[in-house]
């Protein structure tokens, strides 16, 4: 096999693994979507660039993350994340901001068959104000933004890497947007939805999703 043919082969390949990934990602954005929010423990704004590139910004700055899509569902997810791999002076995906050096986001679809569901699932684990402290809108957007340690003083003197957490999550319903959500907060989330966007319903999955396990 000629050489020139073999790159051709391995950049066809590459660019068909790419969209298939895409097409199998239960993403909640699309190209120039932005969600602006503030909970607890701070404010920010998330914007969607081309697949999976995500701005976050907050406190005068914005940092850019190239996702992950995941390969199977995890603990419900069949989104999309990136875990911020660090190690001091080796591995810095970011520039230091706002004491924040090392970042874990994720992004993805969240399929129920109840309200009840959703709002036990809203409220547990990383959902908890202690943690990612979950805001959520009457459609069902769910955000929570997180930063350890919690104090700019803390994050300054500590050996650990300041750390954002954001996580992004779009609930649906037997596939449809919830219309309203008890506890819902409104007035803290503001969405821009470009005129591309098409998932006001999706199609659910074939089997059962188990939110609450791996």
């Amino acid at each position: 096999m000629k050489p020139a043919f073999v790159a051709i082969f391995l950049i066809l390949s590459s660019v068909t693994l790419l969209a298939g990934e895409t097409n199998q990602c239960e993403a909640v954005m699309v190209e120039g979507m932005s969600i602006s929010f503030t909970n607890s423990h701070s404010s920010m704004t998330v914007t969607a660039g081309k697949e999976f590139e995500r701005k976050y910004s907050w406190a005068g700055d914005s940092r850019i993350v190239i996702m992950q899509p995941r390969k199977k569902r995890w603990y419900g997810s069949l989104g999309m994340y990136n875990p911020g791999g660090f190690i001091k002076g080796e591995l810095e995906q970011w520039k230091e901001h706002d004491g924040i050096k090392r970042f874990v986001v994720e992004e993805g679809q969240r399929h129920f068959t109840n309200t009840d569901e959703v709002i036990k699932w809203i409220h547990q684990g990383s959902g908890k104000p202690e943690n990612l402290d979950y805001i959520y809108n009457d459609s069902g957007l769910v955000v929570g933004v997180d930063k350890q340690p919690r104090s700019l003083e803390e994050r300054a003197n500590s050996d650990f890497p300041g750390t954002l957490e954001v996580d992004v999550w779009q609930i649906y319903i037997n596939g449809k947007k919830p219309t309203k959500l008890e506890g819902s907060k409104n007035q803290s989330i503001s969405v821009y939805y470009p005129p591309t966007y098409n998932m006001e319903t999706v199609n659910p999955p074939s089997q059962p999703v188990d939110n609450f396990n791996q």
